[in-house]
């Protein structure tokens, strides 16, 4: 509902042999601006982002490897595939660089991309940011839950379970649309995803995180959303990677939980636009 007047264009690319769905809106020569979604996500977790960023950016957003309708690969994906395959993308698709918004496993995708590929990432908005360790039990604990709760909805797909582990997204579970939840289950009711959804969940099972002094080595621009009123692990990570990578600013967003660019997309514009336009050639 929130493209069904905006023009944009929806294919596949094949990506080294993973026939990669994307969509793509905005202006032909803007800057570019890729997107990337969250852990078994799909590239509609921006729907409230597209039509916004397409008034000054070439905006890019695709269903990652393994995810969404993306080709699902019979191996386990770690963060380095993840991101091999977000630059492989770009190759194909002939983009050289650009800026990149992630949440959750999609920030983690960008930084580590920062970290071996810093001439393709020109700087970075990060959503309930990964890829930092502050807390081991804590981190264990919660990538337990997401396994839980994530295989529980591939395996037996329905209405509940998929809206029951997507409501744990969003501070206020009423402002999930029906919409979204429908789309996560088509997705969820492929029957390839039931083999899949282990293999979307490898990396968190430990040892794939940027150590400190990564973080510090990091020379891009660094956008860190710290959702303030949900005080969990993923607000301990926002303040502290924008204490350890030397060019990092924190945001701090009220209302929200795991998804601030769909709860509070007004200030999450006001906030990541200016900064992305800064930063963005």
């Amino acid at each position: 509902m929130h493209l069904n007047q905006v023009p944009h264009q929806l294919g596949w690319a094949d990506v080294n042999g993973v026939k990669t769905r994307y969509l793509v809106i905005g202006p032909q020569g803007a800057p570019t601006l890729l997107l990337l979604h969250g852990t078994a996500g799909s590239l509609e977790n921006f729907c409230h982002n597209y039509a916004q960023y397409a008034q000054n950016f070439r905006v890019i957003g695709l269903d990652l490897l393994g995810c969404g309708y993306t080709d699902k690969p019979k191996h386990d994906y770690l963060i380095p595939d993840y991101a091999e395959h977000v630059v492989a993308f770009m190759d194909a698709l002939g983009i050289a660089s650009a800026s990149m918004v992630g949440v959750s496993l999609g920030s983690w995708i960008g930084a580590a991309i920062a970290q071996t590929y810093p001439e393709r990432i020109q700087s970075l908005v990060m959503i309930a940011p990964a890829g930092i360790v502050t807390d081991e039990e804590e981190e264990r604990r919660f990538a337990d839950g997401v396994r839980k709760r994530r295989s529980a909805a591939a395996g037996a797909p329905s209405w509940d379970s998929v809206s029951a582990a997507m409501k744990g997204l969003v501070l206020n579970p009423e402002t999930l649309a029906d919409e979204l939840v429908a789309v996560r289950l088509a997705i969820y009711l492929q029957p390839s995803m039931k083999d899949a959804m282990p293999r979307l969940l490898a990396f968190s099972l430990g040892g794939q995180a940027l150590t400190h002094e990564q973080w510090q080595s990091l020379q891009l621009p660094i956008q860190v959303i710290a959702a303030v009123d949900a005080p969990n692990m993923f607000l301990g990570n926002a303040y502290a990677i924008a204490k350890a990578a030397p060019r990092a600013e924190l945001v701090e967003l009220k209302g929200c939980d795991h998804w601030a660019q769909y709860e509070q997309p007004e200030a999450f514009h006001q906030a990541s636009e200016p900064f992305l336009l800064e930063h963005t050639r």
